[in-house]
């Protein structure tokens, strides 16, 4: 990052720690020499937060889930016996993660970097690994309590000039009023089968209940979250063998010649990050403000991503042939209309319903399958057209004015990049029609090297 130098980080990040462990643990917190062994590998808990804005990327707390509990009970000032469920831990982790993340957004507040926060999410579990946000390079930071580590993982980079989404003059009851305004679930249940028809060419239905014959077995969940006016999480998951197809099928090969997981975790991100934007497309439609995080992976067997408390996720369930495909969306409402709404049985089968019958619309009317096309098809891009790149020393910026000439490392007659969304996507050659400016596209760039730049 440029305008926030990683020192500056690292004493953020390393005082804030040792500071609240020792004001709301009473426990000495040490740092160390990031090499240190932690012992992280098994049963632990994260506690993940993105941000957004002119500040991207995200920030994960490590620690193992034995700490976890004996920094809960002391954070709770009881034994560690007395802690009645994991909720309590989950929040706990969920406080220091978000204190941290606090902290380092005001930093870089202070720098003139406009972002925003989303609510933690938490990971758990004994046999799982998260997949890096490729954005940056890592910070890593290493603190210990005894025989016990915290690891803090920071990769961000300076988005500038992407503040506009994330600009918030709204009451609180106005936005959780048009937030209940979203028909969230009508909205993921139509985007998840539009998604997999146009992108995958597979055919999903929703369905009520898991097969009993289905098992979890090694498995990938795609994440993204939203900050800003809305605050939630949008999470699906798919066994291996399943994210193997969704990958053949977008590559254009077969599940045999998918070459690594890298492959697999790029196409979740695409879907998971399609969705979530078609659901924010919903929020912004509803004039709510607010961006979409990098998309995130975990792998593994044994694990558990969830929100903390503040949000009720709803669990959506869909099959393709033999295959289930099982989404998690949830965002922050307000407490006093949470209160009112049914038990979790009640929900269940409300959604159940839900599901059900749009099921049932869908097999008796037999429209045309890109009905819903529309939710894909309507999320705005910003094209961009890059001629070339120039460096150049700051005291040569400062000599330029009127009349100066910029040499760009393109050549006449290269084909210029074309971008979406930073993405690169094609090549062209520059033309003039009826004195406007155009783009000729000359190549299009691969499905496959498409998904590694998201990477």
């Amino acid at each position: 990052m440029e305008k926030v130098a990683d020192d500056t980080i690292r004493h953020t990040i390393t005082s804030t720690l040792i500071e609240t462990f020792d004001a709301m643990m009473s426990m000495a917190l040490k740092a160390e020499d990031d090499s240190v062994p932690t012992g992280l590998d098994e049963n632990r808990m994260v506690g993940t937060i993105h941000f957004g804005g002119e500040v991207v990327g995200v920030m994960s707390f490590n620690l193992s889930e034995a700490f976890a509990r004996t920094v809960t009970a002391a954070m709770l000032g009881i034994e560690a016996d007395e802690i009645k469920s994991n909720e309590e831990i989950k929040d706990v982790i969920g406080e220091l993660a978000n204190i941290v993340a606090g902290n380092l957004k005001t930093e870089f507040l202070d720098a003139d970097l406009a972002c925003v926060i989303s609510t933690p999410s938490l990971t758990s579990g004994s046999n799982f690994k998260i997949d890096p946000v490729d954005i940056a390079p890592p910070l890593n930071l290493t603190f210990r309590y005894q025989d016990e580590y915290v690891l803090v993982e920071l990769c961000a980079k300076e988005e500038i000039g992407a503040k506009e989404d994330i600009m918030s003059d709204l009451p609180s009851d106005v936005i959780m009023e048009r937030v209940a305004g979203v028909d969230i679930k009508t909205a993921i249940v139509n985007s998840v089968i539009d998604v997999f028809y146009t992108m995958l060419d597979m055919e999903v239905e929703a369905i009520q209940d898991v097969p009993e014959s289905f098992t979890e077995e090694m498995r990938t969940v795609g994440s993204v979250t939203f900050a800003g006016e809305v605050d939630g999480m949008f999470n699906i998951q798919v066994n291996d063998d399943f994210g193997k197809q969704m990958t053949a099928a977008m590559l254009g090969m077969e599940a045999d010649e998918v070459e690594s997981k890298e492959e697999v975790y790029d196409v979740i991100r695409e879907v998971s990050n399609i969705i979530g934007g078609n659901l924010k497309s919903k929020f912004v439609d509803a004039g709510l403000s607010c961006v979409l995080s990098t998309p995130s992976i975990t792998n593994g067997r044994d694990f558990k991503v969830s929100p903390t408390n503040v949000i009720k996720p709803t669990r959506f369930l869909f099959s393709h042939k033999d295959s289930i495909i099982i989404v998690e969306a949830g965002v922050k409402r307000d407490e006093s209309a949470s209160s009112q709404e049914s038990d979790e049985t009640e929900e269940k089968s409300e959604l159940s319903e839900s599901v059900q019958t749009m099921v049932m619309t869908d097999t008796a009317s037999e429209v045309d399958q890109f009905k819903n096309l529309g939710l894909v098809m309507d999320i705005p891009l910003q094209v961009t057209v890059e001629l070339g790149r120039s460096r150049k020393r700051i005291n040569d910026v400062l000599k330029m004015g009127p009349g100066s000439v910029v040499e760009l490392e393109q050549m006449e007659g290269e084909p210029v990049d074309i971008l979406i969304n930073q993405t690169l996507i094609a090549k062209g050659f520059v033309v003039v029609e009826k004195e406007k400016y155009g783009i000729r596209i000359s190549e299009i760039v691969s499905r496959k090297e498409r998904l590694k730049s998201i990477r």
